[in-house]
């Protein structure tokens, strides 16, 4: 992954999350938390690239397609 520039959270992915809080977890739909889950994702996708590097490169292949 030497060739990727860290993830930097952004304002719009800050609001995506919100927003999908506001459909599945409306309790938790504040600024804090969804800067925590995107945090948490960050965790759990870097452990999947630890594990299975098949699994990540093909989760890293879908993320480039779909931006």
């Amino acid at each position: 992954m030497s060739d990727h520039e860290p993830y930097q959270i952004t304002e719009e992915d800050i609001q995506k999350v919100i927003t999908y809080l506001e459909i599945h977890d409306p309790k938790n739909a504040d600024r804090d938390y969804a800067i925590q889950f995107i945090e948490a994702m960050q965790i759990k996708g870097n452990e999947i690239a630890r594990s299975d590097e098949a699994l990540a490169e093909a989760i890293r292949d879908y993320t480039k397609k779909n931006d």
